[in-house]
């Protein structure tokens, strides 16, 4: 008993630990740089952050799963990314969620906040 115990205990504290590796940002997009592959973000104090985004990052432009023809619609690149943030920006900007790998600190994942837009940012 005391094993079984012991055992759910450290898959608990390891998925505890893999949960602590990654950090959320939300923020106003202000800036993608396809050619650096960062972007920059405004968060709600108006400070302005640069963060680098990995090569592999999952980046979810629109409303996410969008099911079109049976399929969910494939995830964006930085240059899509980039289109949406110049479009928003006449709407009040481009809200996103991001998740940053501790570890490399770059962007693993992007994705837009909706129903959080304004010149607050992440509000």
């Amino acid at each position: 008993m005391v094993r079984k115990l012991f055992g759910v205990l450290c898959v608990a504290a390891a998925l505890c630990f893999g949960a602590v590796l990654a950090d959320e940002i939300t923020g106003l997009l202000v800036r993608v740089d396809t050619a650096k592959k960062t972007v920059t973000v405004k968060d709600k104090d108006g400070k302005e952050t640069t963060y680098e985004v990995a090569t592999d990052a999952k980046i979810m432009v629109g409303r996410g799963k969008i099911k079109m023809k049976g399929e969910a619609s494939p995830p964006g690149t930085l240059e899509t990314l980039q289109a949406a943030v110049e479009t928003a920006a006449e709407r009040g900007g481009y809200t996103a969620k991001m998740i940053r790998d501790e570890k490399t600190n770059k962007i693993t994942e992007i994705q837009n906040a909706f129903g959080r837009r304004g010149k607050g940012g992440g509000q």
